[in-house]
């Protein structure tokens, strides 16, 4: 397997099987058939998906899928014509959903939202209001206020580049993603990650996926911006992790280009573990069987091989040492 189908490997194995996604879509409806339930008060409107579902940048395992609950401001406002105190929506949406079979003791608030904790996946209910004009009025962090949001845009400007770059942009977004739940302890917003990538990619192209995912490392220090983050030290501990996979990958591409893929495909193994395959179960089985034949080769620059290099030994049972 080569270094290029190797990372062609590690953009499979983050994305969601379509298991995952028909699972998600029946459980969306049956939360939505809930929500808009007439009889409930809660006057919601609208539901719409946003987040890493909606915009198809979401990875598995599983994590959250975002759900704006439009509630009908006529019906929520006090008597001076004022949005109601954030906490008091999210305490009733919470209540009704917990007192609901399918979701019994499931239910916490999860500031600024209501999440719902179901067996292979989380459900984040985000009570908001329209804006006049575009955009939503979404909770606050200190649940007291209530802030703008603009989701759909976001993803528009996502699809936008996506196309524009062979629609080959989600997929380095979903690694990026991968690595900075896995590596990086999740604290790069996952909209920002997008949002760094539409920046990048709108001016920058490239040809394959080790290219693409290089240059997202290479450009994030000008692109990534503290106020994302909960806190400096935050933005501080991402950015070096970052700079440094970057370094890394700029290692492996010299290693690629001089011919010596083993040496590159450690490193990429090293900066994103498990999920990027070394050698697969039909080229071990292919490696057991040329060295059981005496076709095997060795050689500093492309490693094991069966067409360069010295020739090894015969020998039997090779595979094991590959499984």
């Amino acid at each position: 397997m080569t270094l290029l189908e190797s990372i062609n490997k590690l953009v499979d194995n983050v994305n969601i099987t379509d298991r995952q996604e028909e699972n998600i879509k029946n459980s969306l409806s049956n939360l939505e058939t809930h929500l808009k339930n007439s009889d409930n008060k809660l006057f919601v409107k609208e539901c719409f998906t946003s987040g890493s579902w909606e915009r198809d940048t979401i990875i598995r395992p599983l994590n959250d899928v975002d759900l704006f609950a439009v509630l009908d401001f006529e019906e929520w406002k006090d008597e001076y014509g004022n949005k109601p105190n954030p906490q008091s929506v999210l305490t009733k949406i919470k209540n009704y959903l917990n007192d609901q079979n399918d979701y019994k003791d499931k239910v916490k608030q999860d500031r600024p939202c209501v999440t719902i904790h179901l067996s292979d996946k989380d459900f984040d209910v985000l009570p908001s209001f329209e804006i006049s004009g575009g955009g939503y009025y979404i909770p606050n962090f200190d649940l007291k206020s209530w802030t703008t949001s603009y989701p759909k845009m976001l993803a528009k400007d996502l699809d936008d580049t996506h196309r524009l770059r062979d629609y080959k942009l989600k997929q380095i977004i979903r690694v990026v993603k991968y690595w900075n739940r896995d590596f990086n302890g999740k604290t790069i917003p996952s909209y920002h990650i997008e949002e760094i990538a539409i920046n990048i990619f709108k001016m920058n192209t490239f040809t394959n996926f080790e290219e693409g995912i290089r240059k997202w490392f290479e450009n994030v220090e000008y692109n990534m911006q503290s106020i994302k983050f909960k806190s400096n030290d935050e933005y501080e501990s991402s950015l070096k992790k970052a700079k440094k996979v970057k370094d890394k990958l700029k290692e492996a591409n010299k290693f690629y280009t001089d011919k010596n893929e083993v040496e590159a495909k450690k490193i990429w193994k090293d900066v994103f573990g498990k999920e990027f395959p070394t050698v697969d179960e039909e080229e071990a089985k292919n490696i057991s069987k040329s060295l059981t034949e005496g076709t095997l080769k060795y050689s500093s620059t492309a490693g094991i091989s069966t067409a360069v290099g010295s020739s090894l030994s015969a020998s039997k049972g090779f595979y094991g040492e590959f499984r």
